[in-house]
């Protein structure tokens, strides 16, 4: 099974108030992803499920990059997905539940995980 999370909200250190550069601030969304403290934590919530089956059968549908990036769920099983990822990735994807999560991906990350 094929876990989909996406970042729905922050809670941010009041004593961090000074705005950073945007690929600064990625960096710092995706340290937090990966466990460092800086400052504030992230809560991601299940967004939906696919069976491996319907991912694997949504892969072989997709383009060079699509392939390479999402492909590689079943070596590493988390996959993060940044808004600058998914603006190319949706040109390279069948029409999908993935696809739409995509689309909409302005600020924060969506997190692709298999399930053990």
């Amino acid at each position: 099974m094929i876990e989909i999370c996406r970042l729905t909200k922050r809670q941010v250190d009041p004593s961090s108030k000074k705005k950073m550069p945007t690929p600064l601030e990625q960096i710092k969304i995706f340290s937090l992803a990966v466990g460092h403290g800086i400052g504030s934590v992230d809560f991601v919530e299940c967004i939906g499920e696919m069976e491996d089956s319907a991912y694997d059968e949504m892969l072989k549908s997709c383009d060079e990059y699509a392939t390479f990036k999402l492909g590689n769920l079943s070596k590493y099983f988390e996959i993060e997905v940044f808004p600058e990822h998914a603006r190319m990735l949706v040109n390279e994807m069948p029409n999908c539940f993935l696809k739409e999560q995509f689309l909409s991906l302005q600020e924060g990350y969506i997190v692709i995980r298999k399930k053990l």
